[in-house]
């Protein structure tokens, strides 16, 4: 197992990437001036949510409107528990991923952070709604910290833990952005198989946008089967997601078969199993609230759409202990812990 106190250096697999040193210098001030969560403990702390940002013209008009457009209010959360980590799950910046619109909109909220994030693409960030079908204003805007252009997935280790970002659109992007989707067969899976035939560490998590399993308007994304599979056979502890604009979580589940029908707006129940991963879906960053579109999957513990908020994570060398923590006013929280395998 690898144990280490504090260790941000990210595992990209290509030449061009640099460790994030940066990353590293600023978590170890803040740590050192007080302003950290991090002076007198050496297991880190994670703030994750996905779906954040509005476009600035959907901001003007939701002026005053609490249901959309809280992406400062949940970026107060940040600034209040100092993490060690800030996880994007996807969906970033509404509504194309313009560049501009992270620089007004991203950058005032949540890119206060920048320095000790570890993002995650969306759909909304290819931009396809636009007439673009490339991730080109996120991965410009996150540079390296996002891993390498048109591809995103990469690896780090946050303390004892292993951490894995994937790209689970897999049907997007045209041209140079395509990256080869997430099948069995794709650059993404093989990269992901000999990154995971390396990790040592006792526990594991991983995220990305659409979830593997929601009960939410979008359903499953039946696309990332073989992703999910691979990963509860390499024993991975907790995967993170967003899309659905929601908040679930599902007790620990194992491998499944594809479901039939569309690449999302499936409902197919997980298989619990107590050796599985524990899937967290948190698309509460502050867009807008969704809905449910079908009664609780199951294993699905919990679930709610009426509160923004980000999911908190203190990872411990062997297991780990979460909460949702609501912006204010929000009236709805969960906590609890759980083992690594």
């Amino acid at each position: 197992m690898r144990v280490r106190a504090l260790d941000l250096r990210q595992r990209w697999r290509h030449p061009d990437a640099a460790p994030a040193l940066l990353v590293a210098i600023v978590v170890v001030l803040a740590a050192l001036t007080g302003s950290g969560a991090l002076l007198g403990s050496s297991d880190p702390t994670i703030a994750a949510a996905g779906d954040i940002a509005c476009s600035p013209n959907e901001i003007n008009h939701a002026r005053g409107d609490r249901t959309q457009c809280a992406e400062v209010a949940t970026a107060a959360l940040l600034a209040r528990l100092h993490p060690t980590a800030v996880l994007t799950l996807g969906d970033d910046q509404y509504y194309c991923g313009n560049l501009g619109d992270f620089a007004d909109a991203y950058a005032p909220s949540w890119g206060r952070d920048l320095a000790i994030t570890h993002p995650a693409v969306g759909n909304h960030e290819y931009g396809t709604g636009c007439g673009r079908d490339s991730a080109t204003g996120y991965f410009t805007y996150f540079g390296k910290r996002a891993g390498h252009v048109n591809e995103g997935w990469y690896s780090y280790d946050l303390g004892s833990w292993h951490v894995i970002a994937l790209n689970s659109e897999c049907s997007y992007g045209k041209g140079p952005a395509d990256f080869g989707g997430c099948g069995a067969g794709s650059p993404e899976y093989h990269w992901l198989a000999d990154d995971l035939a390396g990790d040592r560490a006792a526990c594991t998590l991983v995220y990305w946008h659409e979830p593997r399993f929601s009960s939410g308007e979008h359903g499953d994304d039946v696309a990332m089967t073989s992703i999910w599979n691979l990963l509860v056979a390499a024993h991975a502890d907790v995967v993170l997601n967003g899309h659905a604009h929601v908040y679930e979580r599902f007790a620990p589940a194992g491998a499944t078969t594809q479901a039939t029908g569309p690449r999302n707006g499936v409902f197919q129940d997980p298989s619990p199993d107590p050796a599985g991963i524990r899937e967290f879906v948190v698309g509460t960053g502050g867009r807008n609230h969704g809905t449910f579109a079908h009664p609780a999957l199951r294993g699905e513990v919990v679930r709610d759409a009426t509160t923004f908020g980000v999911l908190e994570m203190h990872l411990h060398p062997d297991g780990y202990d979460w909460r949702f923590v609501p912006v204010a006013g929000g009236g709805f929280a969960d906590a609890g812990t759980g083992s690594c395998h």
